[in-house]
């Protein structure tokens, strides 16, 4: 019997303690869990994993690799490529609004470089960013 290959695991929640879930990605399978749905994807994925508790919200952008991934996520089996990790819900909600904007214009996120995920990163660390800075950023990378 083949084994077939290895799948990332990410917990999906929906308690009085967390909600968790998928803001971008294609799981290529659900499985039941004891906490909730485990989503599965395969390597090469770029995924928005948003978790929100009473004291806040944190998004994880990153892409699956179950052979060289070398951060751990909370709720996320194995290591993956972290690209992007926001800790505030505005950082999280601005997040929100750039992948809006990119689906808009239907650009795929995983055809993009890292080299973007890290200017990307910076933009949402600044404070009043203006709209023409992540226009410029899409148009240099994305097109």
């Amino acid at each position: 019997r083949r084994s077939s290959p290895m799948k990332t695991a990410v917990q999906l929640r929906d308690d009085s303690i967390y909600h968790a879930y998928i803001r971008l990605g294609n799981a290529v399978q659900k499985k039941e869990g004891t906490k909730g749905e485990i989503a599965l994807f395969e390597d090469g994925q770029i995924v928005v994993y948003i978790v929100v508790k009473q004291n806040g919200q944190r998004s994880f952008l990153f892409q699956t690799d179950t052979k060289n991934g070398t951060e751990t996520i909370p709720g996320v089996y194995p290591s993956v490529n972290l690209l992007i990790e926001t800790r505030s819900k505005g950082r999280t909600q601005r997040l929100m609004k750039y992948l809006t904007e990119m689906e808009k214009k239907n650009i795929n996120v995983n055809g993009l470089r890292e080299g973007f995920f890290l200017r990307l990163h910076v933009l949402l660390e600044e404070r009043n960013v203006p709209a023409a800075n992540f226009k410029e950023l899409l148009r240099r990378w994305a097109s």
